[in-house]
């Protein structure tokens, strides 16, 4: 069964009490739903794990061996970030206006890393 990152997300985004953060999250994971597509097996087998501090911050994270990825939305949204990191690599950025740019490069971005893992 194929993880769909956007599913998982949504749960959390429906129980947040900040609009602005709900907001940036909720956008972010519409692109993410719309791109996953194109990386259909990108999230399995990877553990989840969520940390809100509301109103000032969230993280969505995806652990698998030594890659994680992390989305971090902040209240000012123009802090909000994008991180694939591993022992060999590190790739970041911003979660810009164009939320499906963004969203593009996160996925492209783990899908990197987790071929150069798996070469290894």
């Amino acid at each position: 069964m194929t993880i769909d990152p956007s599913e998982v997300m949504r749960s959390y985004i429906i129980d947040l009490e900040c609009y602005n953060l709900a907001e940036q999250a909720g956008m972010f994971c519409e692109a993410l739903k719309e791109a996953v597509t194109d990386f259909p097996d990108l999230f399995d087998g990877m553990r989840f794990d969520f940390y809100a501090e509301e109103p000032y911050e969230l993280q969505f994270i995806w652990d698998v061996g030594d890659i994680r990825a992390m989305l971090t939305f902040k209240g000012d949204p123009d802090l909000s970030t994008w991180s694939v990191v591993c022992s060999r690599k590190r790739t970041r950025g911003a979660i810009g206006i164009d939320r499906s740019a963004s969203c593009r490069r996160f996925l492209q971005s783990l899908s990197s890393i987790r071929a150069l893992d798996s070469k290894e």
